[in-house]
């Protein structure tokens, strides 16, 4: 097994999405797949697959492709918690509302289990099961070191620099603006604006074309 440490974040960030194939493909019994195939289905260059897979090891043989059922249960394990991952969840605003109605139904190992925020009109509200806390009260857990930002750019230093505080060290912000931290705190940023673009920088070049 590779050290998955030297992985690109471009190539991490598609290991879900090979999961979700694989395990598509699986329920639908299908036996094998080659990178081209891949390609077509994911709308990833084959080329691109390839490299990735090589990354992470040997996965595939030439002239064979890749087996569906083995692929799936090895990204299933990939990206599998080792337990069930408690979350919480900081900025109640329309977009963390809308991450707490969501919650990660579609997996069982990840969950939202406490929401915080700093507007007094919000504090107190159940919202989707929920109770919002007052994030000045916000105390260390030894269950929960993974937090989602949803809060203005602004004020995303001051909550990243007390979460840290309370042992937190898994970040992803709504935010786009980079925050400093500690060399153990890992911070992951979705930019809607910059998926935005890209989408329509893609799209428009294929219709151009």
């Amino acid at each position: 097994m590779n050290d998955f440490r030297q992985l690109s974040p471009a190539t991490m960030r598609r290991l879900p999405l090979y999961y979700r194939v694989f395990k598509d493909l699986a329920l639908k019994q299908v036996d094998r797949i080659k990178s081209q195939e891949l390609s077509d289905k994911m709308h990833i260059p084959a080329a691109t697959i390839r490299h990735d897979f090589a990354a992470l090891g040997e996965l595939g043989r030439s002239g064979y492709g890749y087996s569906v059922s083995a692929l799936s249960e090895y990204f299933g394990e990939l990206l599998a918690t080792s337990q069930a991952e408690a979350l919480i969840l900081v900025g109640a605003g329309p977009l963390g509302q809308a991450m707490l109605a969501n919650n990660f139904r579609r997996n069982p190992d990840l969950e939202i289990v406490g929401a915080y925020d700093i507007d007094p009109g919000v504090i107190g509200q159940t919202i989707h099961g929920i109770v919002i806390e007052d994030f000045a009260t916000i105390q260390a857990d030894p269950r929960i070191r993974t937090a989602i930002l949803t809060v203005p750019s602004d004020a995303q230093q001051a909550v990243v620099s007390r979460l840290e505080t309370i042992g937190i060290t898994a970040i992803l912000t709504f935010a786009p603006k980079p925050a400093e931290c500690k060399p153990e705190t890992t911070i992951a940023y979705v930019d809607l604006t910059r998926e935005l673009q890209t989408l329509l920088f893609v799209e428009n070049h294929r219709r151009a074309n």
